[in-house]
């Protein structure tokens, strides 16, 4: 049986890792904390095109991380929600099929999840207590975020590539290790 991990995939994987992680450092000050807008998240949507590219991202997000001044907590709590998005974008891919309704989907899963589980990253390292009043002005912020991010700019910039550039999708969908 042929590995999945050629030094072709290794490749792919690593641009995407470094492209995550530049991208997320390259504009620190808003890439971490309560209130964040973390525009290296648009690359979660590469996934939804391609599977090939879900884990060059899990890596870009560990390895940004690594340098969050969340320090462990946001290492597991982080890279764990973009596990679960990716992995929730790959399963809309496979239901819905690569189109925009599908595309519309996959990018709302970044946005639910990681306001759904990074509030614990700000209120475990900040010694509060996991209560509703302390979870929800951080779950909102976090969604906007992300809504903005990956919504409103990736959602968008996609779909006018699916409409204007099909050629470029098509390649991305057929990029193979």
């Amino acid at each position: 049986m042929k590995s999945k991990f050629t030094v072709k995939a290794m490749a792919y994987m690593a641009v995407v890792a470094a492209l995550y992680a530049a991208a997320t450092f390259s504009v620190a000050f808003m890439s971490f904390g309560p209130i964040q807008f973390r525009v290296s998240e648009v690359l979660n949507l590469l996934a939804f095109f391609n599977p090939i590219f879900a884990p060059g991202v899990l890596l870009g997000v560990l390895i940004a991380n690594f340098f969050s001044p969340y320090g462990l907590v946001d290492i597991v709590f982080g890279t764990g929600a973009s596990a679960i998005a990716i992995a929730l974008i790959l399963v809309t891919r496979k239901i819905m099929g690569i189109n925009g309704r599908g595309l519309f989907v996959a990018a709302l899963w970044p946005v639910v999840v990681n306001a759904a589980l990074i509030p614990l990253v700000f209120i475990i390292y900040g010694g509060e207590g996991v209560t509703l009043a302390a979870f929800l002005p951080f779950a909102g912020s976090v969604a906007l975020g992300q809504f903005v991010v990956v919504m409103v700019f990736g959602y968008t910039l996609c779909r006018v590539l699916m409409a204007k550039n099909p050629n470029f999708i098509k390649f991305i969908e057929n990029i193979n290790a």
